[in-house]
């Protein structure tokens, strides 16, 4: 056996060099339940195994640059607290799955930027390029059936009601 493993190790260190699509993982789970710890624990987890002369890159998506732009009556609820920002018609879904599908294909991609504040996109976007893993994180990030085929991997986090409250 220990021989077999010590080949299979060979191989996988000449490898190919990085190709193929991104691994595109998604991470769910209730509002601030640790979706951004649970992220960062998968970057690290994969990059223990990194070989130096080829670094995994990782990138992480979040639901949350995908806000609609509200209407003059919606931002008037959102100002009341009226407006529900949990709800699935409050992101933009086809940017997103449009987005998803561009960094599975390898392509650069604008992620936009929500200014909670206007409730509605700023000017510049953050350029996203193509990485070894995409992490998309979202409350609402398996919602959308068109978005959950896109993942490669899905993860969910789960915390209890009590402390998913106080971390907000």
């Amino acid at each position: 056996g220990r021989m077999a493993g010590d080949s299979e190790q060979r191989l996988e260190e000449q490898g190919q060099p990085s190709g193929g699509e991104p691994f595109l993982i998604g991470v769910s789970g209730g509002t601030a339940s640790g979706k951004s710890s649970v992220c960062s624990k998968i970057v690290q987890l994969l990059g223990q195994n990194e070989v130096d002369y080829r670094q995994k890159q990782v990138v992480i998506v979040s639901q949350d640059s995908f806000y609609r732009v509200l209407t003059s009556e919606q931002k008037s609820k959102a100002l009341k607290g009226q407006f529900n920002f949990d709800h699935p018609d409050a992101f933009d879904n086809e940017l997103i799955v449009k987005t998803l599908k561009e960094i599975t294909e390898g392509k650069t991609v604008q992620i936009p930027v929500y200014d909670f504040v206007s409730h509605s996109r700023k000017e510049e976007t953050v350029t996203v390029y193509p990485a070894d893993v995409v992490l998309f994180e979202g409350i609402l990030a398996f919602y959308s059936q068109e978005v959950r085929d896109l993942f490669r991997m899905k993860l969910f986090v789960d915390t209890d009601a009590d402390t998913r409250l106080s971390r907000r």
